[in-house]
């Protein structure tokens, strides 16, 4: 299995992504936590690994459930994530067909058939397009973009047995609600919590890499480059 396309060609998966991938197997030590949280650096491929994670997960342990797909926006969503994650599903075996009139995709794999319904958290009003929905997960990119209510919407409809919650995002102040509710607070809400920087994406070159250093300065470089969430000073 290779890494992400994301700064270059398929390298291996680091350590970190790795352990992302296979936190829910049954080998796995976190195998009991009910979500995992990601967050971290830019181009420090968290939303490749948790992806390619959240569809092997969804269809290796159900069949015929529904699941939840969420970005601040639909579009962003296409783009972030399933604009390179799809093609990768699909040479690694999956059949993926998108209908995007109903922003839905079906998979089929290794027997089984799910549906994929993408959702976007733009406003307080979003919350309202995912209320009813009943899933057996939820992958949320970009989580601290969204407003809690649609957040907290899309955590209520995953009422399925053994169905578990997944987000990623980039840091923001530390006074932001899904730090002190998230991150501070994992261990007590059964999270597994994955910090990411970009040496943990085999893909990035060292050039871009420095690139990305010499780029930011003051909160930006703590925020974009050391994953930290801190605050804007001055």
């Amino acid at each position: 299995m290779a890494g992400s396309p994301k700064g270059g060609g398929a390298l291996p998966f680091s350590p970190r992504q790795m352990e992302l991938l296979t936190w829910w197997t049954p080998w796995s030590p976190y195998r009991e936590r009910d979500a995992v949280v990601c967050h971290g650096a830019v181009r420090s491929g968290k939303t490749f690994s948790m992806g390619l994670s959240f569809f092997l997960w969804a269809q290796t342990r159900f069949d015929g459930r529904q699941f939840g797909l969420c970005g601040k926006t639909i579009g962003s969503l296409r783009r972030n994530l399933l604009a390179e994650l799809v093609p990768y599903l699909r040479r690694a075996g999956m059949n993926v067909r998108e209908r995007r009139s109903d922003n839905l995709l079906s998979v089929r794999f290794a027997g089984h058939e799910n549906r994929f319904l993408l959702f976007g958290g733009r406003d307080e009003s979003s919350a309202a397009l995912i209320q009813g929905s009943t899933l057996a997960g939820v992958l949320l990119d970009e989580a601290a973009l969204m407003p809690r209510s649609f957040v907290e919407q899309a955590i209520a409809r995953c009422s399925v047995p053994g169905s578990r919650l997944w987000f990623n995002c980039n840091p923001e102040g530390p006074q932001h609600w899904f730090y002190r509710e998230w991150i501070l607070r994992a261990r007590e809400r059964r999270a597994l919590y994955l910090h990411f920087t970009m040496e943990d994406n085999p893909a990035l070159s060292q050039r871009i890499r420095e690139r990305y250093r010499r780029a930011y300065s003051g909160v930006f470089h703590r925020r974009f480059v050391l994953g930290e969430w801190s605050a804007a000073q001055g």
